[in-house]
C-alpha cells in the first residue's frame, strides 16, 4: 500500500515526464538563498530569446538543457510545500547521479555510480539497498535538467522581461507572466497567478516559481531551483559503506 500511495504522489509531482531542493537531512544541508538585488548596470544585462515581442519559451528551455548538458548541478523541486519534492544531483566529472523523491514521510532514493544503480530498500531493515547493472545510457530521471516539467507548465504561457537583478551574486534576467494584473488564462480555464523565471547569462534557468488555479484538476504551486556549484553528489546514509567517492574507483 505504501508503494501505491507513493506512485500516485510521484505522478502528481512529476507531471507528464518526471519533474521536480528537498527537506534538509544530516548529509543535505538546507540551502540559503540571498534576497535578489535589483540592478540597472549595463554590464548586468542578460539576453533571452524572444519572438514577436514575447519570450520564446521553447528556445529558452532548449538553451537551459544545453547549458546543463556538460555541467554538474543540483536541481530541487517543491510542489505544494517542502514535503512533496524531487532532488536531482549530477556529477559529470565522476559520473555519479542521485535522484530522491519525497512525499511526506515516504521517499524513493536511487544512486548511479561505477556502472551500478543502487536503490534504497525502505521496507527491509536488513537490506539497505538493492543493486542492478547500469548501461552507458542509463539515466535515473527522464529529464535531468527539468525541461519536460517546464515545457509542460510553461509552453502555453506568454512571458515578458523585467529589469535584471543580481541573485546569488550573478546577474539574471527576470521573466514574468504577461497579462492584466500579472495573471493569464491557461488551458481549460486555469488561471496562472505568479509565474516567474530567473535566467543567467549562460542560459541556465536558476529559479522558477509557478502557481496555477485549475477548475477541474489539482492546483499547481511549485518552485524549482538549479545550483551549479555542486562539487559532489551527497551520498545518503544507506550507501555510506559503499560510498562511490571513497571506493578507490573514482
Amino acid at each position: 500500500m505504501w508503494r501505491v500511495t507513493l506512485t500516485v504522489a510521484i505522478a502528481l509531482l512529476a507531471g507528464c515526464s518526471g519533474l521536480f531542493p528537498a527537506g534538509p537531512t544530516a548529509s543535505d544541508p538546507d540551502p540559503v538563498t540571498p534576497a535578489p538585488v535589483p540592478t540597472s548596470s549595463p554590464a548586468s544585462t542578460v539576453a533571452v530569446p524572444t519572438n514577436n515581442g514575447t519570450v520564446d519559451v521553447d528556445r529558452l528551455l532548449d538553451r537551459h538543457e544545453r547549458a546543463l548538458a556538460t555541467r554538474s548541478f543540483h536541481r530541487h523541486v517543491e510542489q505544494a510545500g517542502p514535503q512533496n519534492t524531487l532532488d536531482v544531483w549530477i556529477d559529470r566529472e565522476r559520473e555519479v547521479q542521485r535522484v530522491r523523491r519525497r512525499f511526506g514521510p515516504i521517499s524513493d532514493d536511487v544512486v548511479l555510480a561505477n556502472g551500478t544503480v543502487y536503490t534504497n530498500v525502505r521496507d527491509d531493515p536488513d537490506t539497505p539497498y538493492a543493486t542492478t547493472p547500469a548501461t552507458p545510457n542509463t539515466s535515473l530521471v527522464a529529464s535531468p535538467a527539468g525541461v519536460d516539467l517546464l515545457r509542460h507548465l510553461l509552453s502555453n504561457t506568454e512571458y515578458r522581461k523585467l529589469d535584471p537583478i543580481r541573485r546569488n551574486g550573478r546577474p539574471v534576467a527576470v521573466l514574468t507572466v504577461s497579462g492584466t494584473g500579472g495573471t493569464q488564462t491557461g488551458e481549460n480555464g486555469s488561471k496562472i497567478g505568479r509565474s516567474r523565471l530567473y535566467v543567467d547569462r549562460q542560459g541556465v534557468i536558476r529559479y522558477v516559481e509557478h502557481t496555477e488555479r485549475r477548475p477541474d484538476r489539482p492546483d499547481i504551486d511549485m518552485s524549482m531551483t538549479v545550483a551549479t556549484d555542486t562539487e559532489r553528489v551527497p551520498i545518503p546514509w544507506w550507501l555510506e559503506e559503499s560510498d562511490p567517492y571513497s571506493s578507490g574507483s573514482m
